[in-house]
């Protein structure tokens, strides 16, 4: 850490092991910003629009507005990200089925599909790391990383209210 920047009384008590994870975590979040980076203009969009498309690849079709709110962008942003997407061929937007007034946006499967290709051999090589570790071991990993992605969108939540 640079000698202006004093860290939390917590982080500085922390013993030597919790400062290691406490610090690879972030670093950690660093390189798969970097890989987002990296990917995004091999598929021709940016790295806003790749998070955009997995989170709607992932979880389905949703309005913008709930897209919006969980990448935390605003509506006049998503609706952009969502244009851009669209004329990529990467999602549609229809009329929700439950109620036609309402348009949900939806990825389109195979776009999708080919845009995650190329984290193919990072997921291989995610799954040979995980062949390394107990079944006990990967479940405290998979807690740890779910805890820390709870507190990662809270906090991010705090910052976006400090900002309005």
């Amino acid at each position: 850490m640079s000698s202006e920047y004093v860290e939390p009384e917590l982080v500085r008590q922390s013993p030597p092991l919790h400062r290691e994870l406490i610090f690879g975590i972030l670093d950690l979040s660093i390189d798969i910003d970097g890989v987002g980076r990296a990917a995004a203009p091999l598929i021709g969009i940016n790295q806003t629009d790749l998070i955009c498309l997995n989170v709607l690849f992932r979880r389905g079709a949703m309005s913008a507005g709930q897209l919006a709110t969980l990448v935390g962008l605003t509506a006049a942003a998503m609706t952009t990200v969502v244009d851009r997407l669209e004329r990529g061929g990467y999602v549609h937007r229809r009329a929700d089925a439950t109620d036609r007034r309402r348009v949900v946006v939806e990825a389109d499967p195979d776009a999708a599909r080919r845009a995650f290709g190329l984290f193919d051999g990072l997921l291989e090589r995610i799954a040979e790391l995980a062949e390394d570790y107990s079944p006990e071991q990967l479940s405290a990993m998979v807690d740890l990383l779910g805890r820390y992605q709870r507190i990662l969108g809270e906090y991010a939540a705090t910052l976006r209210g400090r900002a309005t």
